[in-house]
Parts: structure tokens; sequence; C-alpha cells
């Protein structure tokens, strides 16, 4: 008994904050995938969505500002980006507002060596889509609106 006690006691000792931020990051890829953007409508101004379908959208936004949240508080979290890159990618494709550049400004403005040489995984059409509309997001918060 004083065994397993004193394992328990040194296994959350040791491991809390890492296994925390693993678990953290884990569920937020999870996340990300579950909410499958890519089964989105594409909305232009002919579109009308049914309540199911601006619920898919709301979750796929939900979810990717959960994983920004995230990768913004965890280092080491490449897997993370690169899910939060693709799912962006679509969102960006997807709905004219652009704001998946919004949504993950925070990850640009972190790093933004980082970020941009992750852009290089993408095919360049995609790439400047995400910079484009990451740099929109930042002259938009930098400067407003008009």
């Amino acid at each position: 008994m004083k065994k397993n006690m004193m394992t328990l006691i040194l296994c959350s000792f040791f491991a809390s904050p890492a296994m925390a931020a693993f678990y953290d990051v884990r569920e937020a890829i999870e996340k990300l995938q579950a909410a499958k953007v890519e089964s989105l409508i594409t909305v232009t101004e002919e579109t009308k969505l049914s309540e199911d379908d601006m619920k898919a959208q709301d979750k796929a936004f939900a979810a990717l500002e959960a994983a920004v949240a995230t990768a913004a508080k965890e280092s080491g979290t490449e897997e993370l980006q690169d899910e939060i890159i693709k799912a962006a990618v679509v969102l960006l494709k997807k709905d004219p507002t652009q704001y998946a550049g919004e949504v993950i400004l925070p990850l640009y403005e972190k790093n933004k060596k980082s970020f941009l040489s992750n852009l290089k995984k993408l095919p360049a059409s995609d790439s400047k889509l995400i910079e484009g509309a990451v740099k929109d997001a930042a002259r938009q918060k930098k400067i407003g609106d008009g």
C-alpha cells in the first residue's frame, strides 16, 4: 500500500505539467480533426446555410480557436500547428469572411519566423492564402478596419 502511494505521488509530482500539456495538445488536435472542416459547405453570397451547416461552421471555428489558444501557451507543438494551418486553409477557402486569419493571428504574432517556415510545407497557393489572411488580420488589428 505504501509503495503504491509513493509511486502515485512521485508520478504526479514529475509528470503533471508535462502530461497536462501533452493531453491539452492531444485534445486540441482531436477536436480540430473532429470538426471535419473539409466537409463544411463553401459559402458564397448566394449560399443559404441551414441551421446544421451554421452549427458545423461554428464548431469548426471554436475548435480552431481552442487549438490556437493551446498552441500559443504550449511550446513544442509542431503537430498541433500543422493541424491548425491545415484547418485554417480549408476555412479560408470555404468562408469568405476570412475570419480564420484573425483566429490564427496569435500564432503568427508569437513567432513569425517559425509560423512562416511552417507555411513552406504547404502548396504555394495555400501558403499565400494563409500568409495574406494573417497579415491582413495583423494590419486590421494595428490600424483598424478602415
